[in-house]
């Protein structure tokens, strides 16, 4: 979740990988040292838009802070690449968005889980994320970090 508040909320799916590639997008980033990162798909609103995320201890200037943990990166702005690790930005085309009191009402009626972050989330193996989050869990949810994908085949 990036921001939740009376206007709405935005937040990206972390765990979804993309195929589109980052090299026309930001040719200054990325350099011959440097291989293209995965890209993520965000979320279904706006798919063009690009955001980019990453821990608040490797931020520097050109990010604003969205928790004590995660930062965002204001892809516009000059800044000064050799501050920022480009191992640690996680990138996203789009994002999922919710109207005012949407996300709110989901989560009452039971749609969604909500679980604190960690900044080892944002740049998690995609395929384990989800599981990650779950093992670390001290409650009942903690049990689904180890059902199998396949369960029917047991």
């Amino acid at each position: 979740m990036i921001e939740h508040g009376p206007e709405g909320s935005l937040g990206v799916v972390l765990n979804r990988p993309s195929t589109e590639s980052l090299e026309s997008l930001l040719p200054t980033w990325l350099t011959s040292e440097v291989s293209s990162p995965t890209v993520f798909v965000g979320g279904p609103v706006q798919p063009d838009a690009l955001l980019a995320l990453l821990p608040t201890s490797s931020a520097g200037s050109g990010s604003s802070k969205i928790s004590e943990q995660i930062s965002m990166l204001d892809l516009e702005a000059d800044m000064n690449l050799t501050e920022i690790d480009i191992d640690k930005v996680r990138f996203y085309f789009g994002y999922a968005g919710w109207s005012p009191g949407q996300l709110r009402m989901e989560i009452e009626e039971g749609a969604w889980w909500t679980f604190d972050s960690t900044p080892d989330e944002l740049t998690c193996d995609p395929s384990e994320c989800w599981q990650s989050v779950l093992a670390r869990q001290q409650s009942a949810a903690r049990l689904l970090s180890i059902y199998p994908d396949q369960s029917y085949m047991n």
